[in-house]
């Protein structure tokens, strides 16, 4: 397996490595620090960043290399180079590529020509390594993933399909309430009920049903990059029934834990009481994006990861 561009490209054994690796990597941040010695990672960010940005720059450090980020101006794409053409240049230079852009077809189209690993650091479709985190920070929290259950609550997002991928994998239920307008993917559905190993997959219009008997609550913001502005009045009169909140927390299953990617919007998707309340894992969950950055990095380069058929 050479790239990660979204969770359904591994198998279950790979996101057990990913994961076990990301603990390792927790307790003992600079082994494999050879690794990158003398080798560079580019890093192309499209869009803004604070956690993928700072994770994955700090992890190549950690990994003895360096990371080298630009954006959509700094390369000669912004003048009409070919993405193919840049993925064949950008290769020579160094071990890896990190990519932050909007349609998920220019990460496949750059990875397809690219000699190096190629992750994908958040598209209009997935964000693989947000899903490595939540995953990493729920088994922290309630141990073996098998058997438990997370609730997703909101909008679905680019993190709600790579949450339902990596469940599936994990033998992990999962259960995705959004008004119609706004239900994940049908593509994504169903490529989330082939992978399944065990989980349960329930799409519901109803909040309450959705996190009964959930061992974590996640949610996200109401308006995503590259949603257009003018749609917010909207997408908030169909999203406030489905703001977390403590009496929606009170419907989990007792000591059920608060989760979100960040950034939060408090009074929108979330309560403050929620999010800086003692249930909010999200700044362990924000920490968690480093670790497993790491593992990921190290497992592609290593050829670690025998990736799905």
């Amino acid at each position: 397996m050479k790239d990660l561009l979204r969770i359904a490209d591994l198998t279950p054994d790979d996101l057990a490595h990913l994961l076990d690796r990301a603990d390792h990597f927790k307790l003992r941040p600079a082994d494999s620090r050879e690794l990158l010695r003398g080798r560079t990672v580019l890093l192309y960010f499209a869009k803004p960043s604070t956690r993928t940005r700072l994770s994955a720059e700090t992890a190549v450090v950690r990994l003895g290399g360096t990371p080298l980020t630009v954006g959509p101006t700094e390369l000669q794409l912004g003048r009409g180079e070919t993405i193919a053409d840049t993925a064949h240049v950008v290769s020579s230079y160094t071990a890896a590529v990190v990519i932050r852009t909007f349609d998920d077809e220019e990460v496949r189209s750059f990875a397809r020509a690219a000699h190096v690993p190629v992750i994908n650091a958040l598209t209009d479709g997935h964000h693989p390594l947000q899903a490595l985190a939540d995953l990493m920070t729920l088994r922290e929290v309630v141990g073996d993933l098998r058997g438990r259950k997370i609730a997703y609550v909101g909008a679905a997002t680019n993190v709600t399909h790579s949450l339902m991928e990596a469940a599936a994998l994990a033998g992990l239920s999962i259960a995705v309430t959004t008004p119609a307008a706004y239900a994940p993917d049908p593509a994504v559905e169903a490529v989330t009920r082939k992978l399944s190993t065990g989980g349960e997959l329930l799409l519901t219009d109803d909040p309450r049903e959705a996190v009964k008997g959930a061992d974590a609550v996640y949610t996200d913001v109401w308006l995503s990059m590259g949603d257009r502005p003018e749609e917010k009045a909207a997408r908030v009169a169909a999203l406030t029934p489905y703001r977390v909140t403590a009496d929606l927390m009170a419907a989990a299953k007792p000591g059920a834990i608060f989760l979100h990617c960040l950034p939060a919007h408090r009074g929108e998707e979330i309560t403050a009481e929620v999010i800086d309340g003692p249930a909010s894992q999200v700044f362990r969950q924000a920490a968690n994006r480093l670790p497993t950055a790491q593992a990921v990095l190290e497992a592609l380069l290593n050829r670690d990861l025998a990736g799905a058929l």
